[in-house]
């Protein structure tokens, strides 16, 4: 996979909850995107921040440092940030990092909405 290949994108719901979608292998080469997404969804959202990993193939040190900031970030905003659809490698790190539980780990959400060019 290249760093190309990882997307980061975000739905807004008409609750103020915010979705982030990540998808792809979460490394270095991701370049910051990750991060940039979930706390654009921060600034923008005003409830609650769910990440969806289910299509995440990989997370390294990079990805988890994003989702940590991501959560001190949404902490510090009074929004809380819950991890969803983890599967595989990237479960096990997760679960083992306590982002996820294994319900969170387990459940499937749906299918993301298709991404529109130039959403962030």
């Amino acid at each position: 996979m290249t760093p190309s290949d990882f997307e980061a994108w975000s739905v807004a719901g008409p609750d103020g909850e915010v979705t982030v979608f990540l998808r792809g292998e979460l490394d270095l080469s991701a370049g910051g995107r990750a991060r940039q997404a979930l706390l654009g969804a921060i600034t923008r959202g005003g409830g609650h921040l769910i990440v969806d990993v289910s299509n995440l193939a990989f997370i390294d040190a990079t990805g988890v440092r994003d989702l940590m900031t991501a959560q001190l970030a949404a902490e510090a905003a009074g929004q809380p940030m819950r991890v969803i659809g983890a599967q595989g490698i990237v479960a096990t790190v997760l679960r083992l990092l306590q982002f996820v539980d294994d319900a969170d780990a387990s459940s499937v959400p749906p299918q993301p909405p298709a991404r529109r060019r130039g959403s962030s």
